[in-house]
């Protein structure tokens, strides 16, 4: 938005444009849309506004995200950094302007970086910017992993030195998810306590596929579609899989349609996991053949204010006599096509996780 009054005056426009599209709307895509239609009447020549729009599960670390033109985070994982990219156009434009929504996972112990211009674009004596490539660089530095802001303050003022006349702002944010806890280790003289037998041993879960589909008639579709591609390295059972494309439609299509009652702007968020569970001591002897494994395909919906009802077998009398929800008549099918069935609530979301128990590898 430039710099002096008028930008000044934008930017808290254009801040309470986004509170109250955010206050309606749940979508960072549909706030970025709803907030651009909604500046670009009144936004003064030549002027536009840069901005990220993301929301944090903080219990999973799961980001979704959309971007209006403004430079793209950076995430450090302990594969190395990368880019979170979203295409969308700076605010206040052009109107009716699409924004693409990602999603990310900040996984134990990584970091979503977040930064203004003025930092990437800071000069040093010789006239050289401080540049993408040396950020990146930096970020990816062992010992700046658990100190990253004032690693990168130490590293700006070493590139512009003593004497820099700041040209910009330099705004910097990192967003960190705690790393795994180190289990306790028993001290010199200690004996630690033995751990519980247990039938079955995590070996862990494994995420097969993510991805959100908008409230929209058909879009089960596609669900369907995504759920059989992030399965398709299984090699599941051909009558299998078309039991669980058919529970995962079912499924979808209640979650668009009674929870998120095909408001296009709430999306229905799909993960598809698979676990191992190895046999522990006390688990019988016929499960020692090999790893048992579960496909989980959980799906959730904006519906967490209402009441999901009870599968029931479906009656058609009842059903006419208001006795019955056509919502309980989908879970039913969707429970003879799975092994569990399970259904959660919170104040937010509905979640229905569609769990199959496949053959143990040898």
């Amino acid at each position: 938005t430039d710099k002096g009054v008028p930008a000044a005056l934008v930017m808290a426009t254009t801040r309470s444009i986004l509170r109250t599209a955010a206050e309606r709307l749940v979508s960072p895509g549909a706030v970025l849309e709803q907030a651009n239609n909604n500046l670009c009447p009144d936004i003064p020549p030549n002027m536009f506004v840069t901005c990220l729009y993301a929301l944090l599960e903080p219990s999973t670390g799961k980001v979704i995200f959309a971007n209006a033109g403004h430079n793209l985070p950076y995430q450090r994982t302990r594969a190395g950094v990368v880019e979170l990219r979203a295409r969308g156009m700076p605010l206040g434009l052009m109107p009716e302007m699409p924004y693409e929504e990602k999603e990310a996972y900040l996984s134990p112990g990584d970091q979503i970086i977040l930064y203004s211009d003025g930092l990437i674009e800071a000069h040093n004596p010789s006239g050289e910017m401080f540049s993408f490539p040396r950020l990146r660089d930096i970020l990816g530095r062992p010992a700046c992993a658990n100190e990253m802001i004032p690693c990168m303050l130490s590293e700006l003022a070493d590139f512009t030195g003593s004497d820099w006349e700041q040209e910009d702002d330099v705004t910097f944010v990192s967003l960190a998810r705690d790393p795994e806890p180190t289990p306790d280790i028993p001290g010199p003289g200690q004996t630690p306590e033995p751990a519980e037998p247990s039938a079955w041993v995590s070996l862990g879960e494994r995420q097969l596929g993510s991805f959100s589909i908008a409230s929209q008639p058909g879009n089960e579709r596609q669900a369907m579609d995504q759920v059989s591609e992030a399965v398709a390295q299984l090699n599941l059972p051909a009558p299998l899989l078309e039991r669980l494309k058919t529970a995962v439609a079912e499924a979808t299509m209640n979650a668009m349609e009674h929870g998120n009652h095909y408001q296009s702007d709430l999306p229905v968020e799909i993960e598809v996991i698979l676990t191992e569970n190895a046999p522990g001591k006390t688990a019988p002897d016929e499960s020692r053949a090999g790893p048992s494994r579960q496909l989980v395909v959980r799906i959730r919906d904006y519906g967490g204010s209402q009441i999901i009802p009870q599968s029931e077998a479906p009656d058609l009398d009842a059903k006419l006599a208001g006795l019955q929800s056509p919502r309980g008549w989908g879970l039913f099918l969707i429970k003879n096509m799975v092994d569990e069935l399970q259904v959660t609530s919170d104040e937010t979301h509905h979640t229905v996780e569609l769990i199959l128990h496949l053959e143990r590898e040898a």
